[in-house]
């Protein structure tokens, strides 16, 4: 210790390479002599400390530092910073999970899933088997990506939001640090025209329904002319919130998509379809849909079949309220409450033009025969 030459501070300290913390030769620089002292006391200590480490140490320890120092040279790594380093790797490691128990704990979670988002799920498990007794820190991006390779993108990327999901769900209990899904890519589709039923489809179905299966009926109305969600609200909802008298329908938020109540208008063409439906079968109670989904999928099978159309449109029924819709109001905003749709860009990007309004006009006229007591329905065989 001595008095700088420098301007900077008045006092230096000199520290040798194996006092340093940076395994160099250093020069400490401190504005007050007592500063400099307690440095240089501290570095003393360590000395002292050293010392008496060494004696504690064996041979063999001695040797094992040494050919750790000479490992982590090239990598400009201190001793110290690896040990830290797999302590906390280690430490991971130990509070981790392998993936079929993150899965498992996932599905466990009280949600209401779809029926749809159900078989994502099953392909998951299928997709990601391989790693059923691999801890989740350990999956890496390149992994899951060649996991999802042979699916086609829109089924990549439904996966990869459930994959995202679980990790998440990892991370939250402490299993995983950062979430694998999030360094991969998500496929880019091409944005297509929104497909939608012709007025003479719809027709169609709804008379084809009318005469050999009429308790398929009310899925259809409420399909096409209120564009209630077929799968989670459609295949949930109750006669009690079907009122004809005050012509709406209300989608409960235990049902809701979105987990928010709203009412659906029913058109007069809706109305007179459902009055029919009941002059034919009574009033009703219960579920509006009282099929199983094997059964309901059968039975659109058929009426599709029945109607002349060759290939069913995935939500097309909704699809076709909403373009109809948007095209006769105009109003944009009160379609995306009606409908429980999230983005009203994104409602205007998909429905904006997708009927002229005198196809709307058309489709918005599409009644049930009249009177309807002549409509006899054919016994289904069984």
């Amino acid at each position: 210790m001595s008095r700088a030459a420098s301007s900077r501070a008045a006092w230096c300290l000199n520290v040798p390479p194996e006092l340093s913390d940076t395994g160099k030769r250093q020069r400490l620089f401190f504005d007050t002599e007592r500063e400099a002292k307690v440095t240089s006391e501290r570095l003393k200590a360590r000395v002292d400390n050293f010392g008496g480490s060494l004696q504690t140490m064996s041979a063999q320890r001695i040797a094992e530092a040494g050919e750790a120092y000479r490992l982590l040279e090239p990598l400009s790594v201190g001793l110290l910073d690896a040990v830290r380093d797999y302590v906390k790797r280690h430490v991971e490691r130990s509070a981790s999970q392998p993936w079929r128990a993150v899965y498992d704990e996932y599905l466990a979670l009280p949600k209401t899933r779809s029926a749809k988002y159900a078989r994502d799920l099953r392909q998951v498990r299928e997709a990601m088997k391989e790693f059923d007794n691999v801890l989740v820190l350990e999956i890496t991006p390149p992994a899951i990506d060649e996991s999802l390779a042979r699916y086609a993108p829109s089924t990549r990327n439904s996966l990869l939001r459930i994959l995202r999901a679980i990790f998440n769900l990892a991370i939250r209990r402490g299993y995983l640090v950062e979430n694998p899904v999030s360094r991969l890519d998500f496929a880019q589709r091409l944005r297509r025209e929104v497909q939608i039923f012709t007025n003479k489809q719809v027709d169609e179905m709804l008379k084809a329904a009318l005469c050999d299966d009429p308790d398929l009926l009310p899925f259809l109305v409420l399909g096409v002319f209120a564009g209630i969600r077929p799968e989670g609200e459609l295949s949930r909802l109750t006669w009690e919130n079907v009122d004809l008298r005050e012509r709406v329908v209300t989608i409960p938020p235990e049902i809701s998509k979105t987990n928010r109540r709203r009412f659906v208008d029913l058109s007069d063409n809706a109305v007179a379809w459902l009055q029919t439906f009941i002059e034919l079968r009574g009033i009703q109670s219960g579920r509006v849909v009282p099929f199983t989904a094997a059964v309901l999928r059968e039975r659109r099978r058929e009426n599709r079949k029945a109607a002349g159309i060759k290939k069913w449109i995935q939500q097309g029924l909704r699809h076709t309220y909403c373009t109809n819709w948007l095209a006769l109001h105009k109003d944009v905003n009160k379609l995306v409450l009606q409908s429980g749709h999230d983005s009203v860009e994104t409602m205007w990007r998909n429905y904006h033009r997708g009927a002229t309004e005198a196809d709307a006009q058309k489709f918005w006229s599409i009644r049930p025969p009249t009177p309807a007591t002549n409509i006899v329905p054919m016994a289904r065989a069984v």
